[in-house]
This record gives structure tokens, C-alpha cells and sequence, in this order.
């Protein structure tokens, strides 16, 4: 079971780590309009988006995240990306919105004075699309994960069907055990009716004898 998990958790980040592409768009955030990287995430709600947006910024860069519950952004002040800022600190926005049966985030870099575009900070915005990218496979293994639990979980209720079946099986027995004992003595006692029938019987002979041979002295007088 686990040799199958693990070759369906590869193929599944295998196919996604092809297939995951970003996309640039010119998008409404809460500094004004500008151009975001954005990233489609199958299979993954908002919240947990959100939640692995932040600990993915944490744990690759050393990134502080912050969602602003006014403006529904997550916002990372002060990042220190050297291949983006070149020696500066940015400001990072991000929005996540349900599409589909997944999401989609669009990430904003605020340079200092400028937001990155493609057009005009094509090396930057190449590394931005990695960053993404190394997220969008970041997801495809929580999603992974997501799967694992979920299938853990169902085991877990598998084992507890059997431990209540084996549970069930026991009491069965038991109670087979106090039948065959209730049965044992039902038939002991079934033993010694027949036993007490034939000596009822035999006291009976012997008072009709008795009486019959009253009868005949009674005649005899």
C-alpha cells in the first residue's frame, strides 16, 4: 500500500510540476493597479493557500507575512530576496481567489518607488516566476500530504470497524459459552427428571399394589 502512495504522490507532483506555468496581468490591489506574477493552485482551498503562502515565504526566505483582513491581502514587508531587490528590501502583495476547483495567486513586488513589471525588470520578474513555481510545487506536495491524512484517516476508521467487529466477536462468544452452559444443564437436569419419572413411576406401582392387595383382604373379611 505504501509502494503504491508513494508512486501516485510522484506521478501527481510529477505532472504538476510540468503543467504549472504563471502568468502575468495587470490587477487591482490595494496600492492601485499593477502588474502581478500570477499561479493557478488545483486541488487547494484559500485558507490553506494562505497558510502555506506564509510558511513557504518563512521557511525559503526568512519572510515575515501578515494578512491584512481590510484589504484580503497577505503583505511580507521588507523581504530580503537579493535576486529581486539586488541589495534593497520589497514589499511583497498577495491575493488568493477560489477558481474552479482550486485557487489563484497573484503576487505583487513593490521594489522601492516602483512595482516590478516584466517588460522593464525582466531579470527580476524571471526569479519572481521561480519563486512561484518552487511554491506551485510546494502545494502540489501539501496537497499530497492533504491526501495522506485524509487516507489516514480513513484507515483509522477502517481499524476501528475491525477492533468493533473483533469487539462484537468476543461478546458472541461469550454469550455461545453461557448458552452451551445453560444447554448442559438443561440436559443434566433433563437426566434427572427422567430419573425421578421412573422412580415417581415405581412408587406409584407400589401404591396401586398396595392398594389392590387392601382391596382383596377387604374382600376376604
Amino acid at each position: 500500500m505504501k509502494t503504491i502512495l508513494s508512486l501516485s504522490a510522484a506521478l501527481l507532483l510529477f505532472s504538476i510540476s510540468l503543467v504549472a506555468q504563471t502568468s502575468v496581468e495587470r490587477k487591482t490591489m490595494s496600492e492601485g493597479i499593477y502588474e502581478a506574477t500570477v499561479i493557478q493552485i488545483p486541488g487547494l482551498e484559500k485558507k490553506d493557500v494562505g497558510d502555506l503562502w506564509t510558511d513557504f515565504l518563512k521557511d525559503f526566505y526568512g519572510v515575515r507575512t501578515k494578512y491584512n483582513r481590510k484589504t484580503k491581502e497577505y503583505f511580507s514587508d521588507d523581504a530580503d530576496i537579493s535576486a529581486i531587490g539586488l541589495g534593497n528590501t520589497v514589499d511583497i502583495y498577495a491575493s488568493i481567489e477560489e477558481r474552479g476547483d482550486g485557487t489563484e495567486l497573484s503576487v505583487w513586488y513593490d521594489l522601492g518607488g516602483a512595482y516590478m513589471s516584466a517588460r522593464e525588470h525582466s531579470d527580476r520578474h524571471l526569479e519572481a516566476e521561480k519563486i512561484l513555481l518552487r511554491f506551485g510545487l510546494e502545494a502540489a506536495k501539501e496537497q499530497v500530504r492533504m491526501e495522506i491524512k485524509d487516507q489516514e484517516k480513513a484507515l483509522g476508521g477502517l481499524e476501528g470497524d475491525l477492533k468493533k467487529l473483533e469487539n462484537d466477536k468476543e461478546r458472541l462468544e461469550r454469550e455461545i459459552e453461557k448458552a452451551q452452559e445453560a444447554i448442559a444443564r438443561a440436559e443434566k437436569g433433563l437426566e434427572e427428571n427422567a430419573q425421578q419419572q421412573e422412580n415417581k413411576n415405581a412408587e406409584i406401582k407400589a401404591q396401586e399394589e398396595l392398594i389392590d392387595a387392601t382391596k382383596r383382604k377387604l374382600k376376604d373379611l
